[in-house]
Formats: C-alpha cells, structure tokens, sequence
C-alpha cells in the first residue's frame, strides 16, 4: 500500500499544483506535460518506481502498482 502523505509530500516539494487521491490514484491538478513529467520523476526516484502515469481529462492520474 502506498504512503499517501508521503507521496503529497513529494508533489508539493516539486510543484504548487493542487494533488489529491481518490481510490488510490493520485490526481495532479494539470495537463502540463513539463509539471507532470517532473511530478513523476520525483515520486519514482522518491517513492517507488511502479508508477505510471496519463491525462485524464484536465488533470494528470498516476496509478501505483
């Protein structure tokens, strides 16, 4: 199970973009692909590397496996 607060804690060092999570996923508040590619990067160098992301919508998703 994956630490929710540590992975906020992750965002918010690397953007002020609003992050949340809904059933597991994290939701990143932008479809900038700049903002959600370093977003990334941060929380598979931090975190954990089974991650992956996409756009959904207006927001960026990340699943954790």
């Amino acid at each position: 199970m994956i630490n929710e607060f540590k992975v906020l804690s992750v965002v918010a060092k690397v953007t002020p973009v609003s992050a949340y999570f809904f059933n597991g996923t994290l939701f990143l508040e932008t479809t900038d692909s700049a903002i959600a590619t370093k977003v990334f990067d941060a929380i598979w160098s931090n975190v954990t590397a089974a991650v992956a992301f996409q756009k959904c919508g207006n927001e960026t998703s990340y699943d954790f496996f």
